[in-house]
Order: structure tokens, then sequence, then C-alpha cells
């Protein structure tokens, strides 16, 4: 007794010609699984080491070096001086307050530092793509307001040093001569690399696009 194939049913008598058999192909998008977060949202930066590689993380150390600086001259020009400065009975142009200047410096410092910070692991570890979109241009405001607060910080941080010169420097009882305007150059410096580093992740397309 013979048994044919119930998929394919025998040709009938009056046609020997089988027609061929054709194997259905089925194509299907599954979606992305949970845990492939790289395929949840664009980014405007590369992830991973290959941050480091480009123009943002490029800039992201000279921020940081440059905020390294900025604590390092701060950090040793004296507070007392400044309060001799402040009250120094001597005249200067410089209409500004040393010792509220250096804390100025020193407290948006240690901010803009903890911020560039974030930045990099957030972009080095990937974890930017567990954030939504909306985070990056918020954070890009943030650092261009912050660049905005250096800019003043500078201007501050250069008349900082003129009040040191003309009062206490005059006196000879200067400690760290220099250390407001190197103070004031770093800040300068990392303004400059904010502004471009911001500004360019905030006017260009982000550098990869998936699927959600």
């Amino acid at each position: 007794m013979s048994t044919s194939d119930l998929r394919y049913p025998a040709a009938t008598s009056g046609d020997n010609s089988a027609p061929p058999i054709v194997t259905p192909h089925y194509s299907s998008s599954l979606p992305n699984s949970p845990g492939d977060i790289e395929n949840s949202r664009h980014t405007r930066c590369a992830t991973g080491i290959r941050f480091v590689k480009t123009i943002h993380g490029i800039l992201n150390i000279v921020i940081l070096v440059c905020i390294i600086c900025i604590l390092i001259s701060a950090g040793v020009a004296s507070n007392q001086d400044g309060k001799n400065a402040d009250n120094s009975p001597l005249h200067s142009s410089a209409k500004v307050n040393a010792v509220a200047t250096r804390n100025a410096v020193l407290v948006f410092t240690v901010f803009g530092l903890i911020l560039i910070l974030i930045d990099t692991i957030l972009h080095m570890t990937k974890l930017i793509y567990r954030l939504p979109p909306l985070f990056d241009t918020v954070f890009i405001i943030i650092m261009l307001v912050l660049a905005g607060i250096y800019l003043i910080l500078g201007c501050c941080a250069a008349a900082w040093e003129k009040k040191m010169d003309d009062t206490v420097g005059k006196t000879g009882g200067l400690h760290h001569k220099g250390a407001a305007a190197a103070a004031a150059f770093f800040i300068f410096v990392a303004m400059i690399a904010i502004i471009i580093d911001y500004a360019l992740r905030l006017f260009s397309k982000p550098s990869q696009t998936y699927n959600p």
C-alpha cells in the first residue's frame, strides 16, 4: 500500500509534469531585545573608547586639563592675601572683591569638573543610551551657560590679579604672584573649548541613528 505525501498531493493522470516544490520563505523583523540599549536611540557623539578619538573627546580632555590647572592656580592663591588686598588703603582700578572672586572661581570650576566627568563617563561607558534624547540637549545648554559664566569669571580673575598687584604687590607681601592671572588664562581656554565642543554637538546631526 503506497503512502502519498499529504503536503504535496500527487499529480492527476492527465498531467505528467508536477509543479516544482517551492519552500515558503518567511521574512520577519524582530524587535530589539530589551538588553540591546545601543539600538534604542541616537547619539550626538561616538561612544565607548572611540569617544576619546573624536573631536568631542579631545576637547573634553582639554577642558579637564584646564579645569585642573584652574583649581591649582586659584588654590595656591592665598586667601589671606585676598583679604589684605580688599582691606588695603592703596587704590586699585580693579573694582572686584578678591576673596569673593577666588571662591567663585573655585566653586564654578568644581561644578564644571563634575559636569565634564559625567559627560565623559556617560559616553565612554555607553550609559548615555539609557537616558532620553532630551538629556543631550539639556546638557548642552547647561554647558553653554557654564561657558558664559566662565567668561565672566575670567574677566573677574584678571581684575583680581590686577588688584593684588596694585595693593599687596606694592607692599611686597604678595605670595604666589601670577596665580590669579594663570587662573584667568585657563578659564578663558576652558571657555573656548566648551563653546566649540558643545556648539558642534548642538548644531550637528546625530552621528548614529538606530531603529527602536
